[in-house]
């Protein structure tokens, strides 16, 4: 069924705003290897970066939230050509992103999206899930948690983004992920084995990564970012922890986050630092008996060295501080 957008934006959109601040950062990541393909038309200037054999990305370079200006696109995906088929991973925003993700697709390959993943909730991570229908896709695939969010939040993601872009996302049919993955585990994709790391909470409820091994690729999506500080709203840090833990030990050689550039191992280890750090300062500060805002001017004093890694991150440190300030009273508790 089509959904009506309402013309006014919902509060709860300051939260998702937060997790996307910090445009037009310069890198700081090393990039992987990469190739560019190009699509005639291609409104939204996507280009193939090829990370391992038959793996690919197509990396977003906003580094904000959906607008009219980047028609919506501002987060990554990734696809994997298989000897029967493509696995996808993550599909934008949007149909119209998903079909020119779809495009290039078509520049490397001509099998059909056989295999979709969806690394989370978040609506610029599946909202695309509709333009790949044309390929039948035998699975659509998320966690139970995220499966069950999108059937309830759908409609909420794509009114958030239709009105954040000015209508520029369009109207389509929402296509919530139907294939639930309750744990961790090995899947076999055509000829192609890989691994999928399902958290409880880490970023968002329910997050999924892909671990491909004969590649050495880890597909992250939300789990790590690269050039610019992570938001915490809808997160769990000792959680996040300890699926960057979960990833750290896979050594991975080329690391994909869900914004900015692709890297190596060292994006986990910058994260995983990050949020130790934190995590400690504030829980320090809760034991000697101060408020959240005392802490984070604190927290922005001994953690100014990240500044360098994660530029603007002192933009959203503060909510940061206050998020984990909770987390730490709850364990607690």
């Amino acid at each position: 069924m089509k959904y009506i957008i309402p013309s006014l934006v919902l509060a709860s959109t300051a939260l998702w705003l937060s997790a996307c601040s910090g445009e037009g950062q310069p890198p700081v990541q090393q990039q992987a290897a990469t190739e560019t393909a190009e699509v005639a038309d291609n409104p939204f200037g996507m280009k193939l970066e090829q990370l391992a054999d038959g793996v690919y990305a197509i990396v977003s370079p906003a580094r904000g939230f959906p607008s009219a200006d980047n028609l919506g696109w501002n987060s990554n995906t990734a696809f994997v050509v298989t000897g029967d088929g493509v696995l996808m991973f993550d599909t934008g925003s949007s149909e119209g992103i998903g079909a020119a993700l779809r495009d290039q697709i078509r520049t490397v390959t001509d099998q059909p999206v056989r295999w979709i993943i969806n690394s989370h909730v978040h609506g610029d991570h599946w909202l695309g899930n509709s333009a790949f229908m044309a390929d039948e896709p035998e699975q659509i695939i998320a966690s139970d948690i995220t499966i069950a969010m999108m059937k309830e939040q759908g409609a909420e993601w794509l009114s958030r983004f239709y009105n954040m872009t000015d209508g520029a996302i369009g109207d389509f049919d929402l296509v919530p992920a139907r294939d639930a993955v309750t744990e961790s585990g090995s899947h076999q994709f055509a000829d192609m084995e890989a691994y999928l790391l399902r958290s409880e909470r880490a970023h968002a409820p329910g997050d999924i990564a892909l671990w491909l091994p004969a590649q050495r690729v880890l597909l992250a999506a939300d789990v790590v970012y690269t050039e610019r500080g992570p938001a915490t709203f809808d997160s769990n840090v000792q959680g996040w922890i300890a699926m960057l833990d979960e990833m750290l030990a896979l050594e991975p050689e080329v690391v994909l986050p869900g914004h900015g550039p692709a890297g190596g191992i060292e994006a986990l280890q910058n994260m995983r630092n990050y949020f130790q750090t934190l995590w400690d300062i504030v829980e320090e500060g809760y034991n000697a008996g101060m408020m959240d805002h005392e802490i984070a001017a604190q927290a922005r004093e001994q953690m100014a060295d990240f500044e360098a890694i994660y530029p603007g991150m002192s933009d959203s440190l503060g909510e940061s501080v206050s998020h984990i300030y909770l987390q730490v009273e709850a364990a607690l508790f």
